[in-house]
Formats: C-alpha cells, structure tokens, sequence
C-alpha cells in the first residue's frame, strides 16, 4: 500500500470559458505571498499591500508575454504566406 499527503487540493472550473490571466497573478500571488492570522496588524497589513503589488506585476507580465506570443505566432504565420490566419489570431 502506498500513501502520500498532496497538501490543499484547489480545483477551479469554467464554463465555455479558459482561465486568465486574473486567475493566474492570483494564484501566484497567494502561493507567494501569505498573511498569518496571527500576524501584529501592522505586518498583516503590510504583507496585504504587498501581496496586491504581486498580483499587479504578475498579472502585467503575464499579459505581455500573451502579447508576445501572439505576436511571434502571427509573425510566422505571415512568414508562411497564411495572412488569413495571422489576421484572425491578431483579432483574438
């Protein structure tokens, strides 16, 4: 018999719909990032403020490498004489 301890399971889903980048930069940010409920207010504060400068950096980087990927996709798509397809993951 095996057995092991995985921790917290988190399980998020969609409907019709993908995970984005908010998602993402808070998960990120949680895992980065916590506050103990015992903490002096002052540091929980702190670490609060913190944890939301996580999110926003994580959540802007993020979207710049979308971009950029996007980006590279469409440049090797119009690389390969397929200007239909690079006009339609430009609209994406």
């Amino acid at each position: 018999m095996i057995s092991g301890d995985v921790g917290n399971v988190i399980v998020t889903t969609t409907n019709n719909t993908t995970l984005g980048p908010d998602h993402w930069a808070k998960r990120a940010s949680e895992q980065i990032v916590s506050v103990s409920k015992d903490a002096d207010p002052l540091i929980a504060e702190q670490a609060v403020e913190f944890k939301e400068f996580i999110y926003k950096a994580v959540k802007y980087y993020m979207c710049e490498a979308i971009n950029e990927d996007r980006s590279r996709i469409v440049t090797l798509l119009r690389s390969a004489d397929h200007n239909d397809l690079a006009n339609f993951v430009e609209r994406l």
